[in-house]
C-alpha cells in the first residue's frame, strides 16, 4: 500500500509499505478520506513529538472509512462497516484513564496513519473510541470529529451556558468550529481576528457579530457587544502569547479565559496577578478530547448540524500529499481532503 512517512520537519515520503495485518483487538480500516489539519502542517514545520512519537512515523491523524480485517476478539463492528477512527482512547488503568481524563496518560501515544490507503487501529481505540458513521454521511465530514471533538472539549471545560457572551480569537478552520461547539449550547459567539474573509466565514457558521484586529483597538466595541461588561468566556485559538495576553484584557470580571490554542514550549505571558486575584479571572488550558466529545462529535456532524462546507475546501491525491505539505506549509488555508 501507499503511505506518507514523517521522518522529519519538512519531510515527508511516500513510500510502499505491506497492507497491515490486525493483531488481537485491532482492525484493519481501508481509508475512505483523511483530511489535511493545521496541526499537522505544525509537525511538517518543526517536529512534534507528542503527535508523532518517535520518527520515521506514520502521517496524519483525521480519517474515516471502512472496515477491511478484523483482529481476534474484535465484535463491535464487522467487516465492511463504515467508522469514523478517533486518534487516542483510555490506555490503561492509570488515574487519568480511569478519571476521563485520557488525554493525559503519561503513557499517550497519539495515533496516526490517515495519509495512507490502510490504516491498522490500536485495540484501546477499537474498543473504547470507534465509532458508526452512518451510509448518508461522506466519509470527509465524519474525519472532522477529531479536531470538531476538541471545541466540544473546550466548550464542557468551560462551563459554557445559555445566553453567555463568548468570544474567539482567530478566525480559522478551529475557530468555525468552536462556533458550532458554543453556538449548539446556546451561547452568544463572537469571533476576532484579521482576514475579512476569515471573518465572513465565521459569520456563516454562526457568529452573531465579527470584529477585525486591523481596525485598530477592538476593546470598547467588543465589550459594548457583551452588554458593555466584556465576554463571559474569551477562547484563544490561535496560539501565540500576545493573544492570550488579549484575551485576559478582553474578559469581563470574574469571566474565564481558555487557552484553546497550543503555544510552543517554554512560551510565557507577563501576568497581572494583581487582576486575576481581585477580579477573579479564571485561566483554563484544554487540550485534545475524550471518548465522550468524541461521541458527541459524530452525533452532531451525522445529524447536519455542522456547516461543514465551511470548513473543507478542495481535494488532493494520496501521491501529492509531500508536494502540497511543501508548497503551503507556511499559509494559512481551509481543509483539504486526501482522497487514496
Amino acid at each position: 500500500m501507499r503511505a506518507v512517512i514523517f521522518h522529519g520537519p519538512r519531510d515527508i515520503r511516500l513510500e510502499e509499505r505491506p497492507v497491515p495485518d490486525p493483531g488481537p483487538g485491532e482492525v484493519v480500516v481501508k481509508v475512505g478520506a483523511a483530511l489535511t489539519c493545521g496541526t499537522d502542517f505544525k509537525a511538517y514545520r518543526q517536529g512534534h513529538r507528542v503527535l508523532l512519537g518517535d520518527y520515521p512515523s506514520p502521517f496524519g491523524h483525521e480519517l474515516a472509512g471502512t472496515v477491511s480485517a478484523l483482529g481476534q476478539g474484535v465484535t463491535s463492528v464487522k467487516a465492511g462497516d463504515r467508522v469514523v477512527v478517533a486518534n487516542s482512547a483510555p490506555m490503561d488503568d492509570c488515574f487519568w484513564c480511569t478519571h476521563g481524563q485520557n488525554h493525559l496518560c503519561p503513557k499517550l501515544k497519539l495515533h496516526n496513519g490517515a495519509y495512507a490507503e490502510y490504516d491498522r487501529v490500536p485495540a484501546h481505540i477499537v474498543t473504547h473510541n470507534l465509532h458508526a458513521l452512518p451510509a448518508s454521511v461522506p466519509f470527509e465530514v465524519g474525519a472532522l470529529a477529531e479536531p470538531f471533538s476538541t471545541t466540544i472539549h473546550a466548550a464542557e471545560i468551560m462551563g459554557v451556558r445559555d445566553g453567555e457572551f463568548c468570544a474567539v480569537l482567530g478566525a480559522g478552520p478551529m475557530s468555525h468550529m468552536l462556533v458550532h461547539a458554543l453556538t449548539a449550547r446556546g451561547a452568544r459567539v463572537a469571533v476576532i481576528g484579521r482576514s475579512k474573509a476569515h471573518l465572513a466565514t465565521s459569520k456563516a457558521a454562526g457568529a452573531e457579530a465579527v470584529f477585525s484586529s486591523e481596525d485598530g483597538d477592538i476593546g470598547v466595541p467588543v465589550r459594548a457587544w457583551a452588554a458593555g461588561r466584556g465576554p463571559d468566556h474569551v477562547f484563544e485559538a490561535v496560539g501565540k502569547p500576545e493573544t492570550h495576553l488579549l484575551a485576559l484584557e478582553l474578559v469581563r470580571d470574574g469571566g474565564k479565559v481558555c487557552a484553546f490554542g497550543g503555544c510552543a514550549q517554554g512560551a510565557t505571558i507577563p501576568l497581572d496577578l494583581h487582576r486575576v486575584h481581585y477580579k477573579q479571572i479564571a485561566i483554563h488550558g484544554v487540550f485534545h478530547h475524550t471518548p465522550p466529545h468524541f461521541r458527541e462529535a459524530v452525533r452532531l456532524l451525522s445529524e447536519g448540524k455542522v456547516k461543514t462546507n465551511l470548513l473543507i475546501n478542495g481535494e488532493i491525491r494520496l501521491n501529492d500529499v509531500p508536494k502540497f505539505f511543501a508548497e503551503n506549509a507556511d499559509k494559512s488555508i481551509p481543509k483539504s481532503v486526501v482522497r487514496p
